[in-house]
């Protein structure tokens, strides 16, 4: 039997269509340096029959699991993973990523060292589609204006959560952590740093935020309306809207959709932004359509070679 004094903290965990990435990331799980630790995985209705099964194949003494009839969507999984959470601790991990193995050894140090703290955060690595990087938390807060400061699965105190009601989650809202960890900054929450990589994130390309591209610049207006304390002045508006657009047209040009690609570009460069893709995306959208598709092929191609 588990001794419950020695369970600090609660690793979530959310499910849909990882596959054998789900083993992966248990695997992260139960290999943890420290032992402290309880687990919940959540099931979100509508993942695929693979996954499925290597959910209900899981099984450990600490681990308690459960399943959506149907599909709700990643921010109402983690909830449902908090609110089963039974420690004051809960650290998230997406069925996708991997828990370096000495995450939880390390979070519990920090939360030992720093008790005023509600969350702690550290680098992230970031892996998979051809290389990696190690991204350290950023210091400017003007970063804000484009995302979360740090990796968005920061573990957090389970109050904390509660007492900033939570995600916020309508229809097409992409923007969850980002929305989260803002409310944090307002209401000038204490956390803690760890000066190491305490989190791997695998990089997907066909990741929710990249499907559901489209909705960005609405999700980012309903940002800027419920963050009136940060957006207090146009220039981080401005930041914000050029960094969404941009990155709407990118994904537009990679499906090759010149036309919208180029509305959103325009409304990038409105916003501030010179980025050397306006003038590609520019330069497609006035050229013959001929000409616009024998480039379309010439960059699949050179992009295949890279990944070969």
């Amino acid at each position: 039997m588990k001794n419950i004094n020695k369970i600090k903290i609660t690793i979530g965990i959310t499910v849909f269509k990882e596959k054998k990435l789900l083993l992966e990331a248990w695997k992260s799980v139960i290999e943890q340096t420290s032992q402290m630790w309880e687990a919940v995985m959540v099931f979100d209705g509508g993942g695929d029959y693979k996954t499925k099964s290597i959910f209900d194949s899981i099984e450990h003494p600490r681990l308690k699991k459960t399943t959506f009839p149907y599909n709700q969507g990643p921010y109402v999984c983690r909830t449902k993973a908090i609110e089963l959470c039974n420690t004051e601790w809960y650290c998230h991990l997406d069925a996708d990523d991997i828990l370096p193995e000495d995450a939880i050894e390390l979070i519990l140090n920090k939360i030992d060292e720093c008790p005023e703290a509600e969350y702690i955060f550290g680098s992230c690595k970031h892996f998979s589609l051809g290389n990696s990087q190690v991204r350290k938390p950023e210091k400017n807060k003007e970063n804000l204006c484009y995302s979360p400061l740090f990796c968005a699965t920061a573990p957090i105190k389970k109050k904390l959560f509660k007492r900033l009601d939570g995600f916020f989650i309508p229809k097409n809202f992409f923007h969850s952590d980002w929305d989260f960890w803002l409310n944090v900054y307002e209401q000038n929450i204490i956390g803690a740093e760890i000066e190491k990589n305490i989190y791997y994130r695998r990089r997907r390309k066909d990741g929710i935020t990249n499907k559901n591209f489209k909705y960005l610049p609405k999700a980012l207006e309903q940002i800027i309306e419920r963050h009136p304390i940060f957006f207090k002045n146009k220039k981080r508006i401005r930041n914000a809207r050029s960094n969404v657009y941009e990155k709407t047209a990118r994904l537009y040009r990679t499906y090759g959709k010149r036309k919208l690609a180029y509305k959103y570009a325009q409304l990038a460069v409105k916003n501030g932004s010179n980025a050397p893709v306006i003038d590609s995306i520019k330069l497609e959208y006035t050229m013959p359509i001929w000409r616009f598709i024998i480039r379309r092929i010439g960059r699949v191609i050179n992009m295949s070679i890279k990944v070969d």
